[in-house]
């Protein structure tokens, strides 16, 4: 009988884990998914609301390379982040398991984000750290750039319209 209740007592923690981590993993794709939505839209990219789905984030990613990895117009841009999106999908079917899906997915996504730190950053060293930094949490590290890099664009089209230097047409285009 103490054997059962043993096992049961193990049964119930694993649950209550995998519902800890679905729930965190939850909250991270929400927020994830709204951040890179806000900057894609102001960013002015192709279909802003694929930041919510998970290989659409590859996309939106692969088209900050444009202009911010590599020179602009040499490639246009929705054909970058749909070579991302495709090498992504199948890099992630590709995994072994569960554990390498999960790795490969973290890594194809820190790899599309670099042209997202790079547009940050302005800086290749500190965007390439980023990128090895949103490796090995996972993923929160794009959150908080994400959120950041947000609040820059608001603030700088903020102090353009404060600047009076063009008028409100231009700002909703921005």
């Amino acid at each position: 009988m103490e054997i059962i209740g043993l096992l049961a007592g193990i049964a119930i923690v694993g649950i209550l884990l995998i519902i800890f981590f679905s729930l965190i993993g939850l909250v991270k794709w929400l927020l994830q998914g709204y951040f890179l939505f806000r900057v894609a839209e102001k960013k002015n990219l192709d279909m802003p609301l694929l930041g919510f789905i998970p290989f659409g984030t590859f996309y939106l990613g692969g088209q900050m390379f444009d202009g911010h990895v590599l020179d602009r117009g040499k490639f246009n841009p929705r054909t970058i982040g749909l070579a991302f999106a495709i090498i992504g999908i199948v890099v992630y079917v590709m995994g072994l398991s569960i554990g390498d899906i999960a790795i490969t997915y973290v890594l194809m996504e820190s790899i599309a984000f670099f042209g997202i730190f790079k547009a940050y950053t302005k800086n290749f060293g500190t965007a390439a750290l980023l990128a090895v930094l949103n490796m090995i949490t996972v993923g929160i590290a794009a959150i908080i750039i994400l959120f950041l890099y947000n609040r820059k664009l608001e603030e700088d089209a903020m102090g353009i319209v404060d600047e009076g230097s063009i008028d409100e047409e231009q700002y909703k285009s921005i």
